[in-house]
Formats: C-alpha cells, sequence, structure tokens
C-alpha cells in the first residue's frame, strides 16, 4: 500500500516541477535552501496561524531550527517570477475545457467592530486587496491569478490570465460584470469562447446579441464552482491577510491559492465531468446554429466539420 504524501514531499515535488534553483539568495552564506523556507511558508498558511508557531512546527516535526524572523524574511523578498513558476507547478498541465473568470477582495486587517468606522467619516473606509481568479472547472484548480493594491475595473484583467494560464481552455465563463463586446472579440480571437449574460437593453456588439438571442444557462451554471472555490479558500485560511508589506501580503496570497492546489484531489466530478461534455456537443452547437456562429472548440468541430 503506498503511504500517503507529506506536506513536506508535496513541496519538494513542486518546487523541482518549477525548476528553481536550490538557493535564492545571491549574498551571504547559503545555509538554508529556498525549499525549506517554502515549506515553512506552507506549514504557516496550512497549520500554524502565527509565525512562532510555524518556526516550533519546522523545528520539532522537520528539525530544521531557524528563528521565526529568519523564516518570515526570507520568503518576503523572493521576487514575482519565483511565484509564478510556483503557480504553474501547481496548476498542473492538464487539458482544461471549460475555465470560469471571477474577482474577490480581502481584507488587509481583522479590526473589531469599533475600529470599523473612522472618526472623521461617516462611511467605511475601504481599502482591500484584489484577486482575479481563473479556475478549471472541472479539476477544481486554480489556472492564473492576479493580484492588485489597488482594486481597479475586472474586465481588464482577463487576457493577463488567459495568457498567464498554463493551458488553454476552450470555453471561459463569465457573469454580467464582463459583458464586453471587445473582450469577446479578443477571446474569439485567440481561440477561446466565452459566455458572459448581456445586461438589459443590449443594443450593440455582435457577440453581445448572439449570447442576448441564445443563452446556454445549462453551461452558464458551471459558473457556481468558481464562487464555491473562493468561499472554500476563505473558510480555509482567512477572509483577511495576516502581512503588512506588500511583498509579504502577496507571497501569502500566493501560498493560499497554492496550497489549495496541492490539496485538490484528481478525482472524478460529482455531474460536472458527465454534464460538460454533453453540454458542449449537443446543447451549445444548436443553440449557436440558429445564428451561423459556431465557437471554435473540438467538440462543435466535430459535430459540424463543414464549418471548421
Amino acid at each position: 500500500m503506498r503511504e500517503r504524501e507529506t506536506l513536506k514531499d508535496k513541496a519538494y515535488r513542486q518546487w523541482r516541477a518549477a525548476r528553481l534553483p536550490k538557493f535564492l539568495n545571491k549574498k551571504g552564506p547559503k545555509r538554508t535552501p529556498a525549499r525549506d523556507v517554502y515549506l515553512a511558508h506552507l506549514e504557516y498558511t496550512n497549520h500554524a496561524s502565527a509565525w512562532r508557531r510555524a518556526a516550533n512546527f519546522m523545528d520539532d516535526y522537520h528539525n530544521k531550527k531557524r528563528h521565526w524572523t529568519t523564516w518570515q524574511k526570507a520568503i518576503a523578498k523572493w521576487p514575482l517570477w519565483v511565484w509564478e513558476a510556483l503557480a504553474i507547478a501547481s496548476a498542473g498541465d492538464e487539458p482544461c475545457e471549460v475555465a470560469a473568470i471571477d474577482g474577490t477582495t480581502l481584507a488587509r486587517s481583522n479590526p473589531s467592530q469599533h475600529y470599523l468606522r473612522r472618526i472623521d467619516s461617516d462611511g467605511h473606509v475601504k481599502r482591500p486587496i484584489q484577486e482575479m481568479l481563473m479556475v478549471n472547472v472541472k479539476r477544481r484548480k486554480f489556472l492564473a491569478w492576479r493580484i492588485r493594491a489597488i482594486p481597479r475595473g475586472e474586465k481588464c484583467d482577463v487576457p493577463y490570465l488567459v495568457q498567464h494560464s498554463p493551458v488553454l481552455s476552450d470555453l471561459v465563463l463569465m457573469d454580467k460584470g464582463f459583458d464586453s463586446n471587445p473582450l469577446h472579440t479578443w477571446l474569439r480571437e485567440h481561440g477561446t469562447w466565452s459566455i458572459a449574460p448581456v445586461r438589459k437593453g443590449c443594443r450593440r456588439g455582435m457577440y453581445r446579441k448572439q449570447l442576448r438571442d441564445c443563452f446556454d444557462w445549462s453551461i452558464y451554471w458551471q459558473r457556481n464552482i468558481i464562487e464555491s472555490m473562493i468561499s472554500a479558500v476563505k473558510r480555509l485560511f482567512g477572509v483577511y491577510v495576516r502581512a503588512r508589506t506588500w511583498r509579504a501580503q502577496r507571497a501569502e496570497i500566493y501560498a493560499r491559492l497554492i496550497s489549495y492546489n496541492i490539496g485538490a484531489c484528481l478525482r472524478s466530478l460529482l455531474s460536472t465531468q458527465r454534464f460538460l461534455p454533453e453540454c458542449l456537443n449537443t446543447l451549445f452547437p444548436h443553440a449557436l446554429l440558429m445564428t451561423g456562429v459556431f465557437p471554435l472548440i473540438p467538440a462543435v468541430k466535430g459535430l459540424y466539420p463543414h464549418q471548421s
């Protein structure tokens, strides 16, 4: 019987898959390998709620004794390309038929109800961290994400997510906030079909009119999976970040999403696995047959070869 893979084995295997060097510091003594620092941060994210507890856990369980500030400061110095390599390694290279895109926010602190309002202001003070996420609907994994210190519109981050995803999805599901004809046009040009409900009074845009006239709600309802995954991450790791500097906050958010990908099981889904191919091969092409537009997905090309 195969032994259960521990978090240490997963972290080391992911570090090798990302092809990262053994040490990341250019100056100073090279005593602590970078993969051990990464393991300490995963332990801090998953099991310990404070760096002192994480340092004690690394000493007792992994026999790696360092001061808690050593683990904390080392992880905050990592550049962005290291986290992107780890994110791609955690997402995997499994093919993605249907993806979903949505955004959420995280609070920078967890104050009590007494401090939620500023003294010289009548309203709430909102300074959250914005997250734009792209998930694999079938595998229940985060494919790509983008973090912003200053929130802005969500539509502008869709090309970034598609380009930084390790796999190209055939279909992208989005909510009504992504109702933009230039966005649909950009996705069509890059070989991805998109579904997003149009706003009330839709009169302009070729792709918006097509979605208005024949909208397949049976496929669009699969977008609820990304809402469930966002809720799961917040229930597991919290709705706020504990770090104070921006680089430490970025490392904490990346570690949360990577930890969720590590713990995601590649198993058959409840009804999505049998439902999605059936929709892509029957319901979706017949709905588009009314408008004469055929999406660039293999299932439709096989059903209507004369239209490809």
